[in-house]
């Protein structure tokens, strides 16, 4: 059970200290490893957040926030020393997003707003921290953000495959496309942050149910559905993208990036339904899982199913009765 918030742990616990003790280590683990491990250190980078989750989830304010608090003061130590200091504001960032999210948790918000609402905050906040970082620079933003993307591309063509034609044709056709992937980077960068809350969430689900701690009143996942007005705003979104406006159509092709995101967690749930259905074993499952968030058409189709469930209603969900939904 959640401890009440008037009636403090004993530190002097061990298996408590010794909790906040892993806490504060995982969260440093995570972060870290993806400032130094390229690539991969991304998917364990992703659960920095969770450690804080669980822990203010947990216990609430104030020892909750031993966690978060010891995270900074360990970063600060660790990043001094390796010289990486200006990484802190991400690190907070990611901590930031593990309270927010235990916050909605711990006040019985709903699924969509817990995610929402912490993802928002996560996104505004690291807007401007970037904003920020980047005010001096020549040309604005978005040109010197082009111009930082070509050179790593550039830097990386020249590492893997050299100067050949063929690879000076790849820059080409990538240095295209540069333009286009600047400005989509919002939608995104929020669309990244509902992934990332999402993925914590699940998580921390899976751990209080081992540990028998209890949940906020969500039921079950694999019933969840968007609402269903949020396809009229596809549609007008879809439309726009084919006005002459080229700030329209950026601004339509960000809010399909956010728009799919949400219909790629509904898509989810619908696979996990019939997983759940067929009783397929959880190994093949967590398998199935990674290869549709890792292939790009793979995770097409899963937006396109939740999607589609609009009108075809794949779990037959409007059939039941309320008492069963």
């Amino acid at each position: 059970m959640l401890p009440n918030n008037k009636k403090m742990v004993p530190l002097h616990n061990n298996s408590v200290a010794r909790e906040f003790a892993v806490g504060i280590a995982a969260t440093l683990i995570f972060f870290t490893s993806v400032l130094l491990i390229p690539m991969m250190g991304i998917f364990v980078g992703v659960f920095t957040p969770l450690p804080t989750l669980l822990s203010f989830y947990r216990y609430g304010p104030p020892l909750g926030l031993l966690v978060p608090g010891g995270a900074l003061l360990g970063g600060w130590a660790l990043f001094s020393y390796l010289n990486i200091t200006q990484s802190m504001p991400y690190l907070m960032e990611m901590l930031l997003l593990g309270l927010m999210l235990a916050a909605g948790m711990r006040r019985k918000w709903t699924l969509e707003k817990t995610i929402g609402v912490a993802g928002l905050l996560v996104f505004v906040t690291g807007s401007m921290i970037f904003l920020q970082a980047h005010s001096a620079a020549d040309g604005g933003i978005f040109a010197s953000l082009e111009e930082g993307l070509r050179r790593t591309i550039e830097v990386t063509l020249q590492q893997y495959a050299g100067i050949t034609p063929e690879a000076r044709l790849l820059e080409e056709s990538l240095a295209g496309v540069v333009p286009v992937i600047v400005r989509i980077l919002p939608g995104a960068s929020l669309a990244s942050a509902f992934v990332m809350a999402w993925l914590n969430l699940l998580m921390a689900k899976r751990f209080c149910e081992v540990r028998r701690i209890p949940l906020p009143p969500w039921g079950k996942w694999i019933r969840w559905k968007a609402s269903e007005l949020l396809v009229w705003v596809v549609i007008v979104t879809g439309f726009a993208l084919l006005l002459p406006s080229p700030s329209v159509k950026m601004v339509a092709l960000n809010l399909l990036i956010i728009l799919g995101t949400i219909y790629l967690f509904q898509g989810l749930a619908i696979i996990s339904f019939y997983f759940e259905r067929w009783k397929l074993p959880k190994m093949l499952r967590a398998v199935f899982y990674g290869f549709l968030l890792l292939q790009q058409f793979a995770s097409l189709g899963a937006v396109l199913l939740g999607l589609f469930d609009v009108w075809f209603d794949f779990r037959r969900l409007s059939k039941e009765s309320p008492s069963n939904a």
